[in-house]
């Protein structure tokens, strides 16, 4: 007698051949509680088919400017948002900044160094091995994300949008360009991962490697 028998206390029916499955049950996954569907040619593809590109803008030195620079400065880009056809927004993102380069560059001058130069690299060094050590050494990262229609999951009119935006800031004489796959990428892993985004990056993935069948093997080392 089988289990099922067993607890329902009889014999287990026998569905006809002929007769429809119940569907099987399908398993949530963790990318179903995300927001984003796919990344595609530097446009996010929501799950609700809406299409967002990202534009990363350079910061600027604006306390270095005269007082009419940067009032100047702060109109144009307010007249580049202001011209902005669908929504908008802003993401400013801290991460520490890699010194060990720099690092390894000043130990190799203070070792060919001399005199007083010498004395003075010194306490340079020491100053930014206390920055790097202390996590002192952050820069600021700034995107604006460009949302396009709903339900319109057409990148080109977005990513045209993007354009013209980040020409706007040009005009306002701020460093702008559109994501490409790979910044994009990086952005939502530090908005996702925020533990771990402002010290690491999301790397692309190593190739998979070739599949060589044992017979092309063994042809290859006859020859």
């Amino acid at each position: 007698m089988s289990i099922l028998r067993h607890l329902k206390g009889g014999q287990a029916r026998r569905q006809p051949s002929g007769a429809a499955q119940p569907p099987a049950r399908r398993v949530p996954t963790v990318q179903d509680w995300l927001p984003v569907r796919d990344v595609r040619r530097g446009v996010i593809l929501r799950t609700d088919g809406t299409a967002v590109a990202v534009v990363r803008v350079e910061p600027a030195p604006f306390g270095l400017l005269s007082d009419a620079e940067r009032e100047r400065r702060i109109a144009a880009v307010h007249e580049a948002i202001q011209g902005l056809p669908g929504p908008a927004q802003i993401v400013v993102t801290s991460r520490p900044i890699d010194l060990d380069a720099y690092l390894l560059d000043l130990e190799r001058r203070l070792a060919e160094a001399e005199g007083a130069r010498r004395s003075l690299l010194r306490g340079y060094l020491g100053y930014v091995r206390g920055l790097a050590a202390g996590g002192e050494a952050t820069e600021r990262r700034f995107h604006v994300l460009l949302v396009g229609e709903a339900g319109r999951t057409d990148g080109e009119v977005v990513l045209q949008r993007a354009s013209e935006f980040a020409a706007a800031l040009a005009r306002a004489d701020l460093a702008a360009h559109v994501c490409d796959d790979r910044e994009v990428t990086d952005l939502l892993f530090a908005f996702l991962h925020p533990g771990r985004g402002g010290s690491e990056s999301a790397d692309e993935p190593a190739p998979a490697p070739r599949y060589v069948p044992p017979r092309e093997v063994t042809e290859h080392a006859d020859r």
